[in-house]
């Protein structure tokens, strides 16, 4: 289990490093070629509202449960376009049924004459850390009530450990770090001025999972949009 810790901690390592190896000379070439930037609306973004949300997820075959999510708010990348930053982290286990299934395909594997072979249940755990970015069509921005529907990439880092699992190729195809897409629709509501409260249905799809779930929390926006509208 040590071993497939540290590989999955090499494997963040490099897709880290492959990240910084890929925007390094992107923001050095920018430093130069600022039009582009301008062309595709990018110098307009900044650092516009922070949130936090809590939710609920169920992906097939593991145990509902909650998810917590930070997200970023960095402004119009054009008029109706917003661009979000988000993090989010959930861990649940197997359900019993999908445990049993596994064990009992392990058990028609095995060539057991005396049938003294006994396969030993127990919690399989699961976990994900995700890393991504959001681009919404929102409408009516700035009013209290503002529907959006959005879409993105997002970096999932997903980890499994059990004893029925550990050191088999079956933790190993689960400690993975996979790139998923996800699209979503919700709702803001803007009561107190700089707060805003938001309600959202996502659907993520990756190849190793696909699971959608459901969120409400609450942002603060430096500006206050609704005033704007106005």
């Amino acid at each position: 289990m040590r071993i497939e810790r540290v590989t999955l901690r090499r494997r963040t390592i490099a897709a880290l490093t492959s990240v910084v190896v890929a925007v390094f000379p992107c923001a050095l070439a920018a430093q130069e070629q600022g039009s582009w930037l301008e062309r595709l609306g990018i110098d307009k973004l900044r650092f516009s509202g922070l949130g936090a949300q809590v939710g609920r997820v169920a992906p097939h075959g593991i145990v509902p449960t909650n998810s917590y999510t930070l997200q970023a708010d960095y402004g119009e990348l054009a008029s109706g376009w917003r661009v979000q930053f988000h993090a989010t982290y959930w861990g649940s286990q197997f359900r019993d049924e999908s445990v049993q299934a596994y064990a009992d395909s392990l058990e028609n594997t095995i060539s057991d004459p005396t049938g003294d072979a006994e396969v030993v249940l127990g919690d399989i755990t699961v976990s994900d850390i995700v890393i991504g970015a959001d681009l919404r069509r929102t409408y009516w921005y700035g009013r209290w009530f503002s529907p959006y529907l959005g879409g993105g990439l997002a970096t999932h880092v997903v980890n499994a450990d059990g004893r029925l699992i550990d050191g088999t190729f079956v933790e190993r195809a689960t400690d993975v770090i996979a790139v998923g897409v996800a699209g979503s629709a919700g709702v803001t509501l803007r009561f107190l001025g700089h707060i805003a409260l938001e309600g959202q249905a996502r659907y993520d799809f990756l190849s190793l999972a696909r699971f959608a779930s459901l969120r409400v929390g609450a942002s603060y926006y430096f500006d206050n949009p609704a005033s704007r509208a106005q």
